[in-house]
Parts: C-alpha cells; sequence; structure tokens
C-alpha cells in the first residue's frame, strides 16, 4: 500500500458552525491490561449528554479506505443518497488507435464484496459448442457461472437499485484537496466551492443492482486450473458511441500526452450515482486495482496478407484502461476521489434532537449515524470529579478504571454497529481542540478482537450495550492535575481509520481523531441518553477505585 507517509497539511474549514464543533478541524495530537472490575469499588458519576448535528464531514480519497453507493430509506433517520466521484488516469499516454478504428465496447468494473464461503455462493457448470448426443471430452469447453451473494450492504435488501454513470464536468482539483460530504458547503467563506462538483447530464450507462452478483468463466475443461477466476465486479456497459467521440475521434490532442492535463481538461472523471429513493446501500472497493475503465476496440491490421493466409485477421483488436488508483491502492499516482450523501425524509424526532438539544439536562436519547454529522456531546460533573480529587488526596483512592456505558433502545430494530468511538474536544491557549484520548494510544487496542478503548459489539451475547473506557483520561484529571478548559467527549458512529500494514488491526493516526470510517458507515443506532425516562440506562461515568 502506498500514501502512509503522506503529510496532509491542509487545515479543514467549515462555512457554517453549531456549538464549538460543528466545524471538524485537522487539529489533532492526540493501556494495559483490563481491570478486575469484581474486586474493585465503583463511583458513579452523572454526564449530561445531548445530541449535534453539522451535516458534512471529510469524504475525500484521504479518508475513503472503502465506498458506499446506494439508497436506503427508514423511519428514524430518513433517505440516504450516496453517490461517488473520481478522477482516471490514461493506462497508455499518446494512445494510437490505428487505422480506421472503432470502439467495440466500454466497461467499467466495479469491485464489490461479496460472501465466498462454501454455501454462500453457487456454481452452474454449461457445456457448450456439443453437438447433440455427442459425449463431453477433456478438451470440451464449458462455460462456469458463479452466482455470490453481495456482503456489506444494509437496508431494504429486496428491493433492487440502479447505478447510473455521468462524466463530471467540472475539475474536481489537485490530490491534496479537502472535499465534504455536504457539496452545499464550501471549504470556506471565500473559497470557489470544490465540493459542488458538477456533471454532463447524459447518463452514459447503468445497471440494475441486486443482492447477489454472478461472474462467468469460458474455458477446456483440462485447462480450467490454469485459468483463473474471474474478479467480482460490477461489469457496466457504457456509451461506446460516446467514448469513440471522446477519445478515438480526439487521439490527436495534446491533453492526452500527459496525466495532469488530461485530468484537468479532457477527462475529469466519472460520478456514479443511484435516481432510486428505496433500496439498499452497497459497499464497494475504490482501493482495487480492479476499480478501473476499459475501452475495447478493433482497427485495420496494419500488416499485409501478402501470403493470402487462412489464419489471417483484417482487423486487430486492443485496449485502452483507465484506472482509479485511489490513496490507499497500489497503483502508481492516485485521483481525487470523493463520497457524497443527499439527507432527506428524515423523522421530525431526529431532527428535534439535533436542533433542539437539551443542553442543561441532556437529551433522553442519543441519535447516531455514520455518512454525516450526527455526534453526542458529553460533559462530565465538574463537582464530582473534584470530590473523587479529594479521595485520591486524602482518603488514598487509586482509580484503575473508568468507562462510559451506552444502552441501545432496540424497539426501533436497527442493525447494531461493531464499534463506536469518542474522542476530546476542549479549549487550550483560546483555542478549541480537537484530540484522540491518551487510552488510544497508552492502553492496547488491536481491532477488532483485543479492544481495550471501544471493544467490539458483543454480537453473540447482545448486551444491548456498548462501551468507551476513558480511564487514563479520568485519570490525568483526579490524579494528576492536569486540566482540560471546557472539556467534552465527543462521540460518533463508527471507528478510528485502521492500517492496511497491519491487516487493518491498529489505528493508523493515534492522535488524529477526523481519521475515521464515517464517511463509508451505513448504521445508524439510537441509544439512552443521561436522560433517559428509564433510570437504570442512564448514562453515567463509572469509575473503578481501590483503597491503599
Amino acid at each position: 500500500m502506498r500514501g502512509f507517509s503522506k503529510i496532509v497539511g491542509a487545515i479543514m474549514i467549515c462555512v457554517t458552525a453549531f456549538l464549538t464543533f460543528s466545524c471538524e478541524n485537522d487539529i489533532n495530537e492526540i493501556g494495559r491490561n483490563l481491570f478486575d472490575g469484581a474486586s474493585s469499588n465503583v463511583f458513579y458519576s452523572d454526564v449530561v449528554s445531548y445530541n449535534t448535528n453539522n451535516d458534512s464531514i471529510r469524504s475525500d480519497q484521504r479518508v475513503l479506505q472503502s465506498a458506499m453507493l446506494g439508497v436506503y430509506d427508514e423511519p428514524v433517520f430518513g433517505r440516504i443518497k450516496a453517490r461517488f466521484y473520481s478522477q482516471a488516469r490514461l493506462g497508455k499516454l499518446n494512445p494510437d488507435f490505428g487505422a480506421n478504428p472503432e470502439m467495440d465496447s466500454v466497461v467499467l468494473n466495479i469491485p464489490v464484496f461479496y460472501k465466498s464461503k462454501d454455501g454462500e455462493f453457487k456454481t452452474d457448470t454449461t457445456y457448450i459448442y456439443l453437438q447433440e448426443g455427442e459425449t463431453a471430452s477433456d478438451t470440451a469447453t464449458v462455460r462456469i457461472e458463479r452466482k455470490y451473494k453481495l456482503d456489506s450492504i444494509y437496508g431494504n435488501t429486496s428491493t433492487p437499485i440502479t447505478l447510473q454513470v455521468r462524466e463530471v464536468s467540472k475539475y474536481m482539483q489537485s490530490q491534496d484537496s479537502i472535499h465534504f460530504s455536504n457539496p452545499a458547503f464550501a471549504n470556506c467563506q471565500s473559497c470557489n466551492n470544490i465540493n459542488n462538483i458538477e456533471v454532463f447530464p447524459q447518463v452514459l450507462g447503468s445497471i440494475v443492482v441486486k443482492d447477489s452478483i454472478s461472474t462467468f468463466q469460458t474455458a477446456k475443461l483440462n485447462e480450467l486450473e490454469l485459468s483463473s477466476v474471474p474478479t467480482v465486479t460490477l461489469k457496466l456497459k457504457l456509451d461506446k458511441a460516446y467514448f469513440k467521440q471522446k477519445f478515438i475521434d480526439n487521439q490527436s490532442s495534446s491533453n492526452l500526452t500527459d496525466q495532469a492535463s488530461f485530468i484537468r481538461n479532457f477527462f475529469r472523471g466519472i460520478e456514479i450515482s443511484t435516481p432510486e429513493n428505496q433500496g439498499f446501500l452497497m459497499g464497494f472497493q475504490p482501493t482495487s486495482d480492479a476499480f478501473n475503465l476499459i475501452m475495447y476496440y478493433s482497427f485495420d491490421n496494419p500488416v499485409e496478407n501478402t501470403d493470402n493466409s487462412d489464419d489471417y485477421e483484417a482487423r486487430k483488436t486492443s485496449t485502452l484502461p483507465l484506472s482509479f488508483g485511489t490513496y490507499w491502492s497500489t497503483l502508481p499516482g492516485y485521483n481525487v476521489q470523493v463520497s457524497q450523501f443527499e439527507h432527506t425524509n428524515r423523522s421530525a424526532q431526529f431532527v428535534e434532537s439535533y436542533t433542539n438539544p437539551n443542553m442543561l439536562e441532556g437529551d433522553k436519547r442519543i441519535y447516531l449515524s455514520g455518512m454525516d454529522g450526527t455526534k453526542t456531546i458529553i460533559k462530565l460533573n465538574e463537582a464530582e470529579l473534584n470530590e473523587i480529587k479529594s479521595h485520591v488526596v486524602n482518603d488514598g483512592w487509586a482509580i484503575i478504571g473508568a468507562e462510559l456505558n451506552f444502552y441501545v433502545d432496540d424497539s426501533y430494530s436497527l442493525k447494531k454497529p461493531p464499534f463506536l468511538f469518542a474522542w476530546n474536544n476542549y479549549t487550550k491557549d483560546g483555542k478549541v481542540k480537537n484530540e484522540n484520548f491518551s487510552d488510544v494510544s497508552r492502553f492496547f487496542n488491536f481491532y477488532p478482537s483485543s479492544v481495550q478503548f471501544n471493544p467490539k459489539y458483543n454480537y453473540k451475547d447482545d448486551p444491548k450495550m456498548y462501551t468507551i473506557r476513558i480511564t487514563d483520561y479520568i485519570k490525568s484529571i483526579v490524579e494528576r492535575g492536569e486540566e482540560f478548559e471546557d472539556s467534552k467527549i465527543v462521540l460518533g458512529l463508527g471507528n478510528f481509520t485502521l492500517s492496511p500494514t497491519s491487516s487493518y488491526t491498529e489505528i493508523l493516526e493515534p492522535k488524529n481523531p477526523f481519521m475515521n470510517n464515517r464517511s463509508f458507515n451505513p448504521y445508524r443506532l439510537v441509544l439512552h441518553g443521561s436522560n433517559s425516562e428509564q433510570v437504570d440506562k442512564r448514562l453515567k461515568l463509572k469509575i473503578y477505585y481501590t483503597k491503599k
């Protein structure tokens, strides 16, 4: 994988503000074995938790380890439509299409996630080219169809969705540009709004996607083992006449001589979107080398058939690929890629939760959603923390654990996400800072199994509870005397971005809370807040301590 040592030095600037964290700035800087809670004392401290939503998150190639397409609508959080943009790179500069070239076909390959274990896909073998009554031999030709169930899909999977492709009409800027998920939000008040990505109206191709996908392989029986199994991709056929006019008819263009001119002036990229209002969200792999666009064309054979050979081909065939190399892929060079989301049809209760939060007593429910800016703000009780400080100084208390337990409101029957995550928002020297808690780096966090800070949800036992452990953060306040002015805990649905070089087991940037997977996280969740009418499920800070 490439790109992990690159430093993106841009600062994210939002155009609007909601409270002190509506602008998610890239201001960053962000233990030990699990304690034995059974042998310790417990102190419960009150907190205040309320909802907020700035409705835009960073969603460019720097954070897109994966991406989503499609649409999903449900009664609480409403409808979300996910679309995706990518620049492309020429597979070959100065392409020569030969004499009398024709575009035979154009295919966009979209690699998807799928289930591949035994019993999760079906294989159907058909003999072809056999005459009636003829017995198949080792050299018989077979056509194999493999049908896979899609994985990483979320929503109403019984309703098909349509993917449509259009050409981008506006230059999407350079590789290190920062894009956000809401096209209406400019990066700053005086900036040209690069998030408003314009496209040409013509649909270049479309495909209907269901909850399964088939691949086809044709080979002789005795050569099957030598023949590679096809990559599982959606194959979306595009308008070959359009690409003939665009590429073949303009093959002498100076914009085909280098990648920068090609991207800026000739072919600015593609948009993949969904026209429906019902269906499902589908994860796909923009980081895969198999994500590409291939033009298949034919041309006159430049060699004459001087010896009247029976094997002579009057027409030759070739291909011109366009690659969508990303920050995370193995391809040299990478493109601007952006995910954007349209949110509509939100319920009144959800909108009310973040437009009119109870910042004094806390909200009854916490609403969290991936692929948007919903967050929860949690304020600790300063008086009770001072009380614990006093016990530490005067009574020999030693803090051995601190955690927040979030209870699921299961009445909405939403699919539970594997992780929640949180970070510290406070003020220092007059500036608002956002940084991961020290627990993230000081304690052992090896995903997805052995995680101290935000352990994975226990699907087997289904406890209807999530945990965020902030032991070192609480110790820093009550034992080490550190101060965090106007400190707030910010809770989000998702997880930290994990490093491919560690097989996605270690946090990529342990100090930066904005390197997270919200831009491709489809889950939605309702939790009990600090003011829940169910007293036993109210959010509290649980502190474990021993006495010396």
